[in-house]
């Protein structure tokens, strides 16, 4: 397993079935993972700047839960098409809503 990635550059090399290696990622940022051995393996590794993330799911919606008060940048990605960012404002005890539209080709997915 290998990264170029300017977040996280590394190079694990070979190891036996059974084994493991260990990557820290100490700065946020995309993290493209390969494999030289097999050229059809392939991962994102995601590193978000603190513990507010969620993962959309299969209908495309997400939560966050527990973001205090406060004004935030709320940051969508996607692997083909990017970064897309909305700025918002959590006042206590009020839920806040951000959508995002991904403008994705119906034959890409």
């Amino acid at each position: 397993m290998f990264s170029l990635s300017k977040a996280k550059s590394f190079d694990l090399g070979s190891y036996d079935k059974g084994t493991s290696r260990t990557v820290v990622f100490p700065k946020p940022g995309i993290v493209e993972v390969f494999c030289h051995l097999h050229p059809n393996m392939a991962a994102t590794v995601v590193v978000t700047p603190n513990r507010l993330y969620a993962r959309p799911d299969v209908s495309g919606q997400y939560q966050i839960p527990d973001v205090p008060p406060g004004h935030y940048t709320i940051v969508a990605w996607h692997k083909s098409a990017g970064f897309f960012r909305k700025q918002i404002t959590i006042e206590a005890g009020h839920d806040g809503s951000v959508d995002f539209f991904i403008p994705l080709e119906e034959n890409a997915k």
